[in-house]
């Protein structure tokens, strides 16, 4: 099982996280319950081999303003601690800087889990 801290109070819930395509780095990727995949930011799919202008598959997706249409690249994997996620897709996205994040945890992840979010204590447990 893995459990990890949170800040209860906090407006958005950022974790640690690892991505690996062609290299693996560390990257802080927000909770996002209402986002069906994960989104990664251009920078972060660049640092870790991927050549954008290359990526012929595309898929749209709308925030609060309006849809946009990005590219959608498969990881090799996605880990948060020791829970990981193997071949998981993500969509390639430009995040606004000042959100202070790497990209968004989606349910395509979550869903591979039994999830506990426990705001009383600021505990996050993902179990298999």
């Amino acid at each position: 099982m893995t459990r990890l801290t949170f800040d209860p109070n906090a407006s958005l819930l950022i974790f640690p996280c690892q991505a690996e395509y062609r290299r693996r780095i560390l990257l802080d990727l927000a909770l996002d319950t209402g986002a069906s995949t994960t989104i990664i930011s251009t920078k972060v799919a660049k640092e870790i081999g991927y050549e954008l202008s290359q990526i012929t598959a595309l898929a749209s997706f709308g925030d609060a303003s309006q849809t946009h249409l990005v590219p959608k690249v498969t990881l090799k994997s996605l880990s948060l601690a020791d829970a990981r996620v193997e071949n998981i897709e993500a969509l390639c996205y430009t995040l606004p800087e000042e959100h202070g994040i790497d990209g968004v945890i989606g349910l395509n992840f979550l869903r591979q889990f039994n999830i506990g979010l426990d705001f009383k204590q600021g505990i996050l447990t993902l179990s298999r």
